[in-house]
C-alpha cells in the first residue's frame, strides 16, 4: 500500500561549474566577443554567439539533457577572477545565460528570460579573486524532455570601449520543477 501523495517538491537543482578557469574576451565594438560554456566541472571558451545562437558541434557534449518536462524557476551564477587586469574607465558586466538545443539539433539558442547579470560589474583595476554573482527567481520557463541545456558566460562592455580578456572560475545553478 502507498500513502497519500505528498506536496510537490521545490524542484531539482542542476549544477554547472567550469572546474578550471574560463576565458571571456571583448573586442572593440563588441561584435565578436567570445563567451564560455560551463558544464559539470568543465568549461569551453571561444563560443561566438550570433543573433542569439551558436553551433555547439565543438562542445564535446557538455550540455545537460533534460529527462522530463519541467519549469525553470530560478537561476544563480558566480564568477571569480583568476588573473588581474586593468580596465581603466571601462566597465565589463558578465552575464550567465542559459542556452538550449532541442531534439536532435546542435544549434543552441538563448532561452528567453533565462539570464542573470552578475554584480558588481568589473571596472578599474581588477585583482585576482574579485567576484561577482547574481540570482533571478520567480521564473516560469517551460523546458521539455530531451532538450539539452548549457550555461554560457558572456562579457559586455559599457562606458569606454575596450578589447580585453577576463579569466576566472564560473559556476551556476538552475532550479527545475
Amino acid at each position: 500500500d502507498t500513502g497519500p501523495t505528498g506536496a510537490t517538491g521545490e524542484g531539482a537543482i542542476i549544477p554547472f561549474s567550469s572546474g578550471t578557469p574560463i576565458t571571456l574576451t571583448t573586442v572593440l565594438g563588441g561584435t565578436v566577443n567570445t563567451s564560455s560554456g560551463i558544464a559539470f566541472g568543465e568549461g569551453l571558451g571561444g563560443i561566438i554567439i550570433s543573433a542569439g545562437s551558436f553551433n555547439g558541434i565543438s562542445l564535446t557534449n557538455m550540455a545537460f539533457s533534460v529527462p522530463r518536462d519541467g519549469t525553470i524557476t530560478s537561476i544563480s551564477a558566480f564568477f571569480s577572477t583568476t588573473a588581474a587586469l586593468a580596465l581603466g574607465l571601462s566597465t565589463v558586466t558578465i552575464t550567465a545565460r542559459l542556452f538550449q538545443a532541442t531534439g536532435l539539433s546542435n544549434t543552441f539558442t538563448e532561452v528567453p528570460g533565462a539570464s542573470v547579470s552578475l554584480a558588481p560589474a568589473f571596472t578599474g583595476a581588477i585583482a585576482i579573486g574579485n567576484t561577482a554573482n547574481g540570482v533571478i527567481s520567480g521564473l516560469s520557463i517551460p523546458v521539455t524532455d530531451q532538450t539539452r541545456l548549457l550555461m554560457v558566460f558572456s562579457p559586455e562592455v559599457s562606458g569606454v570601449d575596450i578589447a580585453t580578456t577576463i579569466i576566472g572560475y564560473a559556476s551556476a545553478g538552475v532550479n527545475i520543477v
